[in-house]
């Protein structure tokens, strides 16, 4: 899948509009390419994708290595809602794709996402909560 929506590859912004948004999250992530993926966080952001927090490198890390596989993500907002330079988002998601082991590994559930607008006008994931049985340790 190629990326068809209007995005700066080297300061990416998640927008405040929830269609966009949407939009530009799933073609980077369904790009495969982690690097890119991580732009998309703020530096200090914690992502629970892995089933624990993670920040900084190892944040990076699970990103390039997660979505080295290519795996697909479909993803529709719930709900949004935005105050000031915050935006908390609802989705409900699905990934389908090969798991490390090999085997068709297919996930879903709903993520609340917290979104911060920066400085410099960029709004970019704070923190994202994936809950899903599969993705999060008991």
């Amino acid at each position: 899948m190629g990326i068809t929506v209007d995005i700066d590859f080297d300061n990416p912004d998640l927008t405040d509009d929830t269609n966009q948004q949407n939009e530009i999250f799933l073609q980077v992530f369904n790009s495969g390419d982690g690097e890119l993926f991580d732009k998309l966080y703020l530096a200090d952001s914690i992502s629970n994708f892995s089933g624990e927090p993670l920040t900084g490198a190892a944040r990076l890390g699970f990103f390039k290595e997660f979505l080295s596989t290519k795996p697909v993500l479909e993803a529709e907002v719930t709900h949004s809602y935005v105050a000031g330079d915050v935006a908390l988002i609802g989705v409900r998601f699905s990934i389908d794709g090969t798991g490390a082991d090999g085997e068709p590994m297919h996930l879903e559930g709903s993520c609340t996402d917290v979104l911060r607008r920066g400085e410099d006008g960029r709004w970019l994931m704070s923190i994202d909560r994936p809950v899903a049985g599969s993705l999060l340790p008991d």
